[in-house]
């Protein structure tokens, strides 16, 4: 009978024990918790207060497109990249390339030319209010230039300098659309790509 009450005792002992030694240990985990919960909030306050980084702030995107008609056609592919410098003011770069074919009407008849052309562009974004923005523009193209007089041809660098403005669309937290309508200050009939000085464009940047 003694035996088994020592035993029961010793029992009682180490439970309690046990016990004891899980609440220290826990007493000694939650300062640990605390204090790393707390890093993570000085580090988040601390993001928060130094803004968004830089790379948070880059897009990419641009355009393709196309155009056919019994007087020429083309097809183009335009990646940008887009830096927001501000939350009205975007900023970016870009490769361009296009494929095109066109007629050409001279005194000896007509003359087709096709030809890639490639070139860069930079530009400037301003929202003017809500979803409506200024866009300006510069992009020197490289390409076959027709001389109608001469009959010559020859690849240049001609430059575009484009104004206009256009609308964008979010459809989603970082995806865009937008629409552009530009005009090319220096469009020259004889030299400039395009045979309008009017550019419309369709594209996007996430």
């Amino acid at each position: 009978m003694i035996k088994k009450i020592f035993i029961i005792i010793l029992l009682l002992c180490f439970v309690a024990s046990a016990n004891v030694y899980g609440q220290r240990k826990l007493e000694q985990l939650d300062p640990e918790k605390v204090e790393e919960e707390q890093q993570v909030k000085k580090k988040e306050e601390e993001d928060k207060r130094m803004g968004p980084k830089w790379y948070d702030k880059v897009s990419f995107g641009g355009n393709i497109g196309g155009s056919f008609s019994n007087y020429g056609s083309f097809f183009t592919v335009q990646p940008m990249a887009f830096y927001r410098f501000t939350d009205m003011t975007l900023v970016g770069a870009g490769l361009t390339y296009y494929y095109w074919s066109r007629d050409f009407s001279t005194a000896l008849g007509t003359v087709n030319i096709s030809d890639n052309a490639y070139g860069a562009n930079i530009f400037a974004r301003q929202v003017l209010f809500e979803s409506v923005f200024a866009h300006a523009e510069y992009m020197p193209l490289n390409f076959k230039v027709y001389n109608t007089t001469t009959a010559d041809i020859k690849r240049e660098w001609v430059s575009a300098f484009y104004l206009g403005g256009g609308i964008n669309q979010p459809i989603s937290e970082r995806a865009n659309v937008y629409f552009l309508v530009l005009y090319d200050l220096l469009h020259d009939p004889n030299r400039s790509f395009r045979n309008s000085p009017l550019d419309f464009r369709t594209g996007f940047y996430f």
